[in-house]
């Protein structure tokens, strides 16, 4: 039988050779958001790897939307580094992506030059203890369009495909709930005027980039926010990204970072969301992406043969093993490295401006630093 997690996929016009998914992971390596040596060598491993398509990211839009540490994706300047990403990552063997975001008031003015954040509206943010400056509607449009010359710029740069975050609480995600927007003209109110910003958002970028440029959304399936949007508001906000937008597939995700239901430590079951992509795969007839704690092949083909997704996001499962889909696919998982979920070397590491490392894989990071040799005199005789 053939294993469904190696069977191949169409994005809009692009085919895909698996249905493993490297989403996007901050892994503060850039440079003055100049793609670095690190960055390339690491995503370089991955492809080698056999990963079917690489999200890089994410990659700013403006001024205010990112750090010095994210790629840069707002000014032409930066296409050079990331043309060299996205060549080295499609020499391997992988198709490449890059998604673009804006933190909105997830970013913190001690990264800004002491510049205030911007929201839809001046709503403390519990995850930063500061209050964003409230958007005018010129600087809204101009949001928009930062966004749709960032895509420009990547379909430029020779990437595959292009990838909006639209949740976990950063910029789009604020203008969907009603936690964060409580604006009274056409962008706040009704779901309809809160949907409005990231539909603008998708449509000026498929404008700018054609109709054959794969265009991927990820997602909230539930914000796990009290008083904030679960899934019946967010399978809406789904169908109306491909009905009224043309977006491309979803790639769904939890929760927003102050959300208080734990999504990527040990304790969260492998697959326990999936049940989240599988209500957004039953209204959309565009590919779908499970995300969350896949850290095994098995996990992962028994979620696409259940029909819970179309794809799988494997993150941190390929910063602890680059070789996970290789080994999967040659029948030798009992080699593989698996991620433990102890979050400590990738996403604690963020919070000390410090990159991504991992527990499990003293390599991983450290990529441009030279191939392992072995020991003249082994600890462990095979």
């Amino acid at each position: 039988m053939r294993d469904p997690l190696f069977e191949s996929i169409n994005i809009n016009t692009l085919k895909i050779k698996n249905r493993i998914y490297l989403p996007a992971m901050h892994l503060g390596m850039a440079d003055n958001f100049e793609v670095t040596d690190q960055i390339v060598e690491f995503y370089a491993e991955r492809a080698r790897g056999g990963a079917g398509m690489i999200t890089v990211g994410y990659a700013t839009v403006d001024d205010l939307s990112g750090n010095t540490t994210n790629i840069g994706a707002h000014k032409d300047e930066f296409i050079p580094g990331l043309q060299r990403l996205a060549a080295v990552i499609k020499d391997n063997g992988a198709r490449s992506c890059v998604q673009i975001n804006h933190a909105g008031r997830y970013n913190f003015s001690f990264f800004l030059d002491g510049k205030q954040p911007v929201a839809p509206s001046a709503i403390a943010s519990r995850m930063t203890k500061e209050t964003p400056k409230a958007l005018e509607i010129e600087e809204i449009h101009q949001i928009i369009d930062n966004f749709a010359q960032a895509a420009l710029r990547i379909k430029k740069a020779g990437y595959d495909a292009v990838e909006i975050l639209s949740g976990t609480g950063y910029l789009i995600s604020e203008f969907l709930s009603p936690l964060t927007n409580q604006r009274t003209d056409e962008y706040g109110g009704s779901l309809e005027n809160r949907m409005r910003f990231g539909l603008e958002v998708m449509k000026t970028i498929r404008n700018q980039v054609g109709k054959d440029f794969p265009i991927i959304v990820r997602m909230n399936g539930n914000d796990f926010m009290p008083g904030g949007q679960g899934r019946d508001e967010l399978k809406e906000y789904a169908q109306t990204l491909v009905n009224e937008a043309g977006v491309d597939a979803l790639c769904i995700n939890v929760g927003w970072h102050e959300a208080r239901v734990p999504q990527i430590t040990a304790a969260v079951p492998r697959g326990a969301f999936a049940y989240l992509s599988r209500g957004i795969k039953e209204v959309v007839d565009v590919p779908v992406i499970a995300s969350h704690r896949i850290n095994d092949p098995e996990t992962a083909r028994v979620l696409i043969a259940d029909d819970m997704c179309d794809m799988v996001a494997m993150g941190r499962s390929l910063i602890a093993d680059p070789y996970l889909p290789e080994k999967a696919e040659t029948g030798r998982e009992e080699e593989i490295l698996h991620c433990i979920a102890c979050a400590q070397g990738c996403f604690d590491n963020l919070f000390k401006l410090k990159h991504v490392e991992c527990l499990c894989n003293p390599k991983a990071g450290y990529e441009c630093d030279g191939a392992c040799t072995i020991a003249e005199t082994p600890k462990k005789k095979s």
